[in-house]
């Protein structure tokens, strides 16, 4: 039976990485991410039976045509929730429209993709939910506070979704994995998204100090990983960074 793959952010970095490993692996995978020529170019790099979705993880008929053509492939078994934005900046001179943006792409915007899929995995009785969470939301960095903050609560809302998810199965619920998957770091242009000068010449001086920074497909090798493991494992959290990498 074939499977359906949803892949928010996938026109770039970990989303196209992953998407591309996903795809390999036989999966149907719906690409979605706001950049209609970036998800095409996912498409164009890989083989495979890519789905495009242009749309918004903050905006709701993005995500309700979403959920309609995941539903005509045949419903949604995996679902690896990677959008976010880090327009990172000391918390004295950083704009309110940047912290709104973070919250509402990284945070609700994953929660409401996950509320979206979730329904469906339960209706069918299994599925897996994969959350691309950060080293970040364990160890906040200077000028990262929110971004930070956003990757801490997806940790904290997966661990407790896990739970739950846990505890309806063993009520005879359906089978549905939860798993927060936290890299270092990777290289990737997320580092695009820093809007204050400094702290992005800051950051991109960290990554090019480093000898091998994590790349985007050593994530798509976690993800792949944890949905391929036996029903009855349930590999909860990942934390993986450069062999280099202090914090």
């Amino acid at each position: 039976m074939n499977e359906v793959a949803i892949v928010t952010g996938a026109g770039s970095g970990i989303g196209r990485a992953v998407a591309l490993r996903l795809a390999e692996s036989g999966k149907t995978v719906i690409l979605f991410g706001r950049d209609r020529q970036a998800l095409q170019e996912t498409t164009d790099s890989g083989k495979g039976d890519f789905i495009i979705v242009q749309g918004d993880v903050t905006n709701e008929k993005d995500i309700a045509e979403l959920m309609k053509t995941a539903e005509a492939a045949g419903g949604v078994n995996v679902l690896v929730n990677n959008a976010a934005v880090m327009p990172i900046a000391p918390i004295d001179t950083a704009e309110l429209p940047d912290w709104k943006a973070t919250v509402d792409t990284n945070l609700m915007g994953m929660l409401n993709v996950t509320h979206a899929v979730i329904q469906g995995m339960r209706a069918r009785g299994s599925g897996h939910l994969v959350m691309i969470s950060s080293v970040a939301g364990r160890h906040p960095f200077p000028a990262a506070a929110v971004y930070s903050a956003t990757k801490a609560a997806m940790d904290s809302f997966s661990e407790g979704l896990r739970a739950e998810c846990a505890a309806a199965m063993k009520h005879g619920g359906p089978s549905i994995r939860v798993t927060t998957i936290a890299p270092g770091a990777v290289s990737t242009n997320l580092t695009a998204s820093i809007r204050d000068i400094e702290t992005r010449s800051h950051t991109e001086a960290y990554y090019a100090s480093m000898t091998s920074p994590l790349t985007p497909e050593d994530v798509a090798d976690a993800v792949q990983f944890v949905i391929e493991t036996p029903p009855h494992v349930c590999i909860s959290d990942i934390t993986m960074r450069p062999t280099e990498m202090v914090r």
